[in-house]
């Protein structure tokens, strides 16, 4: 009894809430974990940065090692960004490529999956959010001006 138990049990990880380095508009950071127990697992990461609206992209991935007498390797089951799907890919690299996620505040990136033998993956998490260069505020504060002076002499 105490064995099938075992079976189903899962060796799940979920770090603290990771800040995002960079900033204003770009924003990334790494991650990544082991498994060596040989059972599923879901890994549940939640990452922060300036919280405005932008993309996500980025990639994790596992390299399969089938020499004997210990092959390692990560079947990916599942993986997604606060909800939205991340495409799979399994073989002798696993893992998922993306770009263009819409994200915005906080970040969930939860990955599911199964070891075989003690295995890993990494990848990094990348953000871009828009934000307004310094000349487009000199173009708004320059069409402003002219409105405004448009109207004076209307006025007049």
């Amino acid at each position: 009894m105490a064995a099938a138990a075992g079976g189903a049990m899962a060796n799940n990880y979920a770090p603290a809430v990771v800040a995002m380095a960079g900033g204003p508009s770009n924003w990334t950071v790494p991650f990544g974990t082991s498994h060596i127990d040989g059972l599923s697992f879901v890994d549940t990461y939640t990452f922060s940065y300036s919280g405005l609206p932008g993309t996500a992209q980025g990639f994790f991935a596992n390299l399969a090692n089938f020499s004997p007498p210990s092959p390692t390797m990560i079947n990916f089951s599942w993986a997604d960004i606060n909800g939205v799907p991340l495409p799979i890919f399994n073989g002798f690299v696993s893992g998922s490529v993306f770009f263009g996620v819409p994200v915005n505040g906080l970040i969930t990136l939860t990955i599911i999956g199964n070891d075989i033998g003690h295995a890993s993956y990494a990848g990094t998490l990348d953000i871009t959010s828009a934000v307004p260069e310094p000349a487009t505020y000199g173009m708004l504060l320059g069409g402003l001006a002219l409105v405004g002076l448009v109207a004076r002499r209307r006025k007049s």
